[in-house]
């Protein structure tokens, strides 16, 4: 069977790329069908595909949303999928779907990171909820990608010696032992940490570590 790939798009003035989607993966045309269905009767765009090989052709850097694949299809499966993802470091909500929910293969699904796993046939509605959950969650995730980057470029804003500095913070130093740590004065140390704090727009020592503790998590 050829790859097919059919998209139901948001309206006018939404962007292709951006606008999260469900990405419905099944080789299967009745299953499909089913999908299908269940992602409109809630208006939720959706891109269908035959099998995971053409799915994985796409821009997969640009992707949003949640897929929902079967697990046994021709050439890779849903299982190969999932890995090929993990691999490009893709963070999709992966949710399977399979007549065959045999102990190990669920495992497998969970273990790598699946957010749900419906033996066929499934209750419609509990799939749509875990659909909406995956939606939020791919949302969340990138809201906090979004904001790693801006405290990564306000980061970037700092000299060296203030990130010196902000270390000493971060480690709960008082200002008078980073100064006499670095060898300077301790007036230097605090006009040091106001710089931080404004470069990093950070309203209080409790903000800026945890800013800084998000963009550096600990070890």
């Amino acid at each position: 069977m050829s790859a097919k790939q059919t998209e139901r798009t948001p309206h006018a003035g939404a962007s292709a790329v951006a606008s999260p989607r469900v990405y419905l993966i099944d080789d299967d045309p009745v299953i499909t069908y089913l999908l299908v269905d269940l992602v409109e009767s809630v208006n939720l765009p959706y891109a269908v595909f035959t099998n995971a090989a053409s799915f994985m052709e796409q821009d997969l850097s640009k992707l949003a949303g949640c897929i929902v694949t079967d697990v046994r299809m021709p050439g890779m499966s849903g299982l190969e999928l999932q890995d090929e993802l993990r691999l490009s470091g893709i963070d999709l909500p992966v949710i399977f779907i399979s007549s065959y929910a045999e102990v190990p293969l669920v495992v497998r699904a969970m273990r790598g990171g699946a957010l749900d796993f419906f033996q066929k046939p499934f209750s419609t509605q509990q799939l749509l909820d875990r659909i909406q959950d995956g939606l939020r969650i791919n949302q969340a995730r990138a809201e906090i990608q979004a904001r790693n980057r801006e405290i990564g470029e306000r980061m970037a804003l700092l000299t060296p010696r203030e990130h010196e500095v902000l270390q000493g913070v971060i480690e709960g130093k008082l200002t008078k032992v980073i100064a006499s740590e670095l060898h300077i004065s301790q007036r230097t140390a605090e006009t040091y940490r106001h710089l931080i704090m404004q470069k990093l727009q950070a309203g209080s020592i409790a903000d800026l570590v945890r800013m800084s503790m998000e963009f550096m998590p600990p070890q």
